[in-house]
C-alpha cells in the first residue's frame, strides 16, 4: 500500500540510504544530507512516498529564487516505483498551481520523463540545473599560499568551523555579478551549530573529510565537506566557501583538488560539485574549471509555462 506524508525529522537517514540505492537517479546522498541539515528540504515543501513501511520516492517543490526564476520540482524514485512517482508529481503540481515550473529529469529516469511529457512539460531551452561539474579522482599536489594549511577540522573546533561557514556565505559578500543588484547587507547565513551537528550526523559524514584551510594567523579561511560514498565510488563537495578576505588566493581550487586526492586514496573514481556555469552566479564554476572540473549533463530540465 502506498502512503504519502510530509518529511519528518526521522526520515533523514532513510532518505540518504534511498539516495545511495538510487544513484545516479538521485542526488548524491551527501548533498542530500546537506539539503536536509540546512532545512532546504522540510515538511513544508517535501513529500515522501512509503510502500511497505519503507521510503521509495520523494518530491519537493521550491519557490523561485535569485538563481532560478521559476518554481522547481525535484522528484526521485519514479522509475523504481512508477505509482509513487505519479502520485508525487500530482501532489507537487497541485502545490505550485498555475505557476511556471521546472522539473529535472535525470538521465535514465525514463518513467519520470514519460510522466513529465504526459503532464504538459517540454524540454527547456536552458539546462541550468541539469548540469553538474565533475573531475576524475586523482592524487594531486596541492599548493597553498605561504602560511596557509589545509587540514581536517579538529575536535573542539566546531564553533570556529560554524563561524567560518557563516562568514564565507554571508549573502552580501558573495561574488554576485552586477546584474543581480544590491543584496541586503544585514542578511546573514542561517547556518548554526545545530545545523552543523545535523550535518555531522549524516550517513556519509567523516571528520577526516570535513576540510578547513587555516590562515597564517590561526583563523579558519575556508571550509568544505567532502562526502565520500563507498557504495558508488564517488564523492560530492557540498558546500565549499571561502571567507571574503582570503578569496582570490586559490583556496577553493586547492580544496577541490584535495577532495580528488582523498577520494582516490579511498578507491573512488569521481568527484562531483553540484554547480554549473550560470550567469546569475558565475564565479564558482569558473573557479572549479581552473583545476580541471568539467561540466557534465546529469539530466534534462523540463518546463511547463505559467497557466
Amino acid at each position: 500500500m502506498l502512503e504519502l506524508h510530509p518529511l519528518r525529522a526521522r526520515d533523514s537517514r532513510p532518505l540518504e540510504l534511498l539516495a545511495q540505492r538510487l544513484w545516479p537517479l538521485s542526488p548524491h546522498p551527501g548533498g542530500l544530507c546537506w539539503q536536509l541539515a540546512i532545512g532546504q528540504l522540510s515538511s513544508d515543501n517535501t513529500l515522501l512516498a512509503h510502500r511497505g513501511g519503507e521510503p521509495v520516492a520523494w518530491a519537493a517543490a521550491e519557490e523561485p529564487n535569485v538563481l532560478f526564476p521559476r518554481s522547481q520540482i525535484t522528484l526521485q524514485g519514479a522509475s523504481a516505483d512508477p505509482g509513487a512517482g505519479s502520485a508525487l508529481l500530482d501532489r507537487a503540481m497541485a502545490r505550485v498551481g498555475g505557476a511556471a515550473v521546472d522539473l529535472l529529469v535525470l538521465d535514465g529516469d525514463d518513467e519520470l520523463r514519460a510522466l513529465a511529457e504526459r503532464t504538459g512539460f517540454a524540454v527547456a531551452e536552458e539546462n541550468v540545473f541539469g548540469e553538474w561539474m565533475c573531475r576524475a579522482a586523482t592524487e594531486e599536489d596541492v599548493v597553498l599560499p605561504e602560511g596557509y594549511r589545509l587540514r581536517p577540522v579538529r575536535e573542539g573546533e566546531h564553533e570556529a568551523r560554524v563561524e567560518c561557514h557563516r562568514r564565507a556565505w554571508k549573502p552580501a559578500d558573495l561574488p554576485w555579478p552586477e546584474r543581480v543588484g544590491q543584496v541586503d547587507p544585514d542578511l546573514t547565513s542561517r547556518f548554526s551549530r545545530e545545523r552543523y551537528d545535523s550535518t555531522r550526523a549524516g550517513l556519509l559524514y567523516d571528520r577526516e573529510l570535513d576540510l578547513v584551510v587555516e590562515a597564517p594567523d590561526g583563523s579558519l579561511a575556508a571550509c568544505c565537506v567532502v562526502w565520500w560514498d563507498p557504495r558508488n565510488r564517488c564523492s560530492e563537495i557540498e558546500p565549499l566557501g571561502v571567507v571574503p578576505e582570503h578569496r582570490r588566493k586559490g583556496l577553493a581550487g586547492a580544496m577541490a583538488l584535495e577532495a580528488c586526492t582523498l577520494t582516490a586514496r579511498r578507491g573512488g573514481d569521481r568527484v562531483f560539485i553540484n554547480t554549473s556555469p550560470n550567469e546569475a552566479y558565475p564565479t564558482p564554476a569558473r573557479t572549479y574549471a581552473t583545476v580541471g572540473y568539467e561540466t557534465v549533463e546529469r539530466g534534462t530540465v523540463y518546463t511547463r509555462p505559467a497557466r
